[in-house]
C-alpha cells in the first residue's frame, strides 16, 4: 500500500469507524449505480418517445392521403354524374323538339281526366286544397256517364297529345337522373379498390 493510502486508512480509522466508512462507500455506489440506471433509461424513453412521434406523424400521412383519396373519388364521380346528366339533358331536349314534330296537339286527356290526375300521388302540389264541388272522381263518373265522348269546348282545360308526350319525356327524365344519383351514391358507399388492401 502507498505512503498516502496507509495515512488515510490510518487517520480515517481513528477519526470515523470502519463500518461508516463502508456505508459510506455503498452510498456512493448506490447513488453512481441509481445515475447510470437514470441515464439508461432515460435514454430508453427517449427512443419510444420517437417511435410513438413517428407512429403518430405515419398515420396522420395515412389519414391524410385516405381524405385526399375519398376527396378525389368523391370529386370523380361527380363529374361523371354531371357529364351524364348533361348528356341526358341534351337528349331530352331533343326528344322534346322531336315530339313537336311527330304529334298533333289534338286533345287526349279532358278536363275530367285531368282533375283526376291533379290529386294523384306524385302529382298534386303538396298543400293545395282540393277544389270546391264534388269530388273529382264523382266529377269523372257523372261526366263520362253523361256524355261518353263530349267534345271538349274552348274555355275547358285539356291534355294534348304533345303534351302527354312532353310529360312522359320529363318523367322518364327525372326517374333517369334520380337513378343516376343513386348509383353515384352506392358507388361513393361501396368499398373502393385502395380500402381493399
Amino acid at each position: 500500500m502507498s505512503p498516502v493510502a496507509q495515512y488515510v486508512a490510518q487517520v480515517a480509522g481513528a477519526v470515523v469507524p470502519r463500518w461508516l466508512l463502508w456505508l459510506l462507500v455503498f452510498a456512493v455506489g448506490m447513488a453512481a449505480g441509481a445515475q447510470l440506471v437514470a441515464w439508461a433509461k432515460d435514454a430508453e424513453l427517449a427512443q419510444v418517445y420517437r417511435a410513438h412521434a413517428e407512429y403518430r406523424e405515419k398515420a396522420e400521412r395515412e389519414a391524410r392521403a385516405a381524405l385526399q383519396a375519398a376527396q378525389d373519388r368523391g370529386d370523380a364521380l361527380t363529374h361523371e354524374l354531371i357529364a351524364a346528366n348533361a348528356v341526358a339533358a341534351n337528349l331530352q331536349q331533343e326528344l322534346d323538339h322531336a315530339i313537336s314534330e311527330v304529334t298533333s296537339g289534338r286533345p287526349c286527356l279532358g278536363a275530367d281526366a285531368l282533375r283526376l290526375l291533379d290529386s294523384a300521388p306524385g302529382i298534386a302540389a303538396p298543400g293545395v286544397p282540393r277544389a270546391t264541388g264534388r269530388a273529382a272522381a264523382a266529377d269523372a263518373r257523372n261526366a263520362a256517364a253523361a256524355t261518353p265522348h263530349r267534345a271538349e269546348t274552348a274555355d275547358e282545360p285539356a291534355a294534348t297529345d304533345t303534351d302527354v308526350a312532353r310529360w312522359i319525356n320529363a318523367a322518364g327524365g327525372q326517374y333517369a337522373e334520380c337513378a343516376r344519383r343513386l348509383d353515384a351514391l352506392i358507388d361513393w358507399h361501396s368499398p373502393s379498390p385502395t380500402t381493399w388492401r
